[in-house]
């Protein structure tokens, strides 16, 4: 079998940055922008002119780093139309928007910001105005210091975010990832953390040996893994807050492709029966039920939302295929057919669609598909491998690892097939991403 068979930003309560709202009584709306539960969505035409000094203030580069910031944010999501700033028709005065003369250079929506340095002491105004409508939708004042510029502009564009789509945004995420390196005993594998646009990667665990299947607990807190222990696969779990993890499943064979049941509960694939199956267990190993009784290798459980449906990888067919389990009925479904190989499902935490890597024309593409069965999706093309999908916790994009480049790295793609943005350059292979919940602990 293929090996790969498998916020609350860090509570952003930084010392000595404090924000505040502006313009409250005219910042509200009900509208939803953009509506991110659909695959494909119009980009937002949005001037985003450079940061001024405010009045009576000197420029300073903290504004430029500002701005800079701001943009890359933004892109992230593939939802906005940057327009040129060659075009606007003079600066904005946040305090009086000529709505017309912004909308002449295509404009839907304006982001400004003004700022003043005194020392060592950054106050930083933040405006996003609806063009067509004429008005303010958020209005943001931080102080703080210059070195707080970065997490300003987090804070600011996740406010923008939950104004046009009626959700939090993914700046608070973060992505794990296993990270092949090259040791004086050969190849190691260990879990690697991302922030979600691929800074501050740090190593979470030392093992020097093989740490595979990263998985969250909904709550972020925690990371369960597989890892080899006097040459066998156990799972271990890993709190973020540190520490060297701890063995969590270890019966006897194999255990493999760990994931969280919401509700309660941990899924491992497991072959201490003589076959490798999938079973409930509590977070010290204690087995609760046996979900599946394949009589092959049935390994990638991957929860609904609701926690009511389990889908997983079986070669009961005679190929790996991807399986949906209802776990109140007890029923069987196949989902995929016409395809030598699919496996390393995920399920959309929206709950409508199952990512996974399906085998076309003898390549492994990242596809998806409804629950049922139906519509069946492939995302990527192309002559290299794209495997191990991920959902960001919107349901909007899919992490996944990529061999364009020679090496596995880590991209990030819209739920309709668009690319974002290739998020690591690392050395080695690294594959198997996970995309943590909302309000994961962010380290910068």
């Amino acid at each position: 079998m293929s090996p790969k068979f498998r916020l609350a930003f860090r509570a952003m309560v930084l010392l000595g940055l404090v924000a505040g709202c502006l313009g409250l009584a005219s910042e509200a709306s009900a509208r939803v922008y953009i509506d991110i539960t659909k695959p494909i969505s119009r980009r937002l035409p949005l001037a985003l002119p450079a940061f001024m000094p405010m009045a009576g203030a000197a420029a300073n580069p903290v504004g430029d780093e500002g701005h800079r910031r701001l943009v890359a944010n933004l892109t992230y999501t593939g939802l906005f139309d940057l327009l040129d700033p060659k075009g606007f028709l003079g600066k904005p005065n946040p305090a009086a928007v000529k709505y017309r003369k912004w909308s002449r250079v295509g404009a839907e929506l304006l982001i400004t910001a003004v700022y003043r340095v005194e020392g060592d002491n950054l106050t930083l105004e933040c405006r996003l105005f609806d063009v067509t409508e004429g008005k303010q939708l958020v209005g943001r004042r931080y102080q703080g210091r210059p070195a707080d510029i970065k997490d300003m502009m987090l804070r600011f564009a996740d406010a923008v975010m939950e104004a046009l789509t009626g959700e939090p945004s993914v700046f608070g995420t973060q992505i794990a990832f296993v990270a092949a390196r090259q040791g004086a005993k050969g190849v190691t594998k260990e879990i690697a953390v991302m922030n979600f646009d691929g800074s501050g990667v740090r190593i979470i665990t030392r093992r020097n040996d093989l740490s595979l299947y990263p998985a969250w607990s909904p709550d972020g807190k925690l990371i369960a893994y597989t890892a080899y222990r006097n040459r066998r696969p156990v799972i271990y779990i890993q709190a973020l807050a540190g520490g060297t993890g701890r063995v969590a499943v270890n019966h006897p064979g194999v255990n493999l492709t760990p994931a969280f049941k919401p509700g309660g509960g941990l899924a491992v694939a497991m072959s201490h029966t003589g076959k490798t199956n999938i079973f409930l267990t509590d977070l010290s190993g204690h087995i609760s039920k046996q979900l599946t009784n394949g009589w092959g290798i049935e390994v990638n459980p991957t929860f609904s939302p609701d926690g009511n449906k389990m889908a997983f990888v079986s070669d009961r067919g005679g190929n790996p295929q991807i399986y949906v389990l209802d776990l109140t009925s007890g029923r069987v479904t196949r989902l995929t057919y016409g395809y030598k190989y699919a496996a390393s499902p995920a399920w959309s935490p929206r709950g409508d669609r199952i990512a996974f890597q399906l085998e076309v024309n003898g390549v492994f593409q990242i596809a998806t598909i409804r629950p049922d069965g139906g519509d069946l999706k492939i995302l990527t093309r192309g002559l290299s491998p794209s495997e191990d999908p991920s959902w960001s916790p919107d349901g909007r994009l899919i992490a996944y690892a990529g061999r364009q480049s020679g090496r596995y790295q880590i991209y990030v793609i819209t739920a309709a097939g668009e690319l974002i943005k290739r998020l690591t350059s690392l050395p080695g292979d690294n594959t198997d991403p996970a995309w943590s919940p909302r309000g994961a602990a962010l380290k910068r």
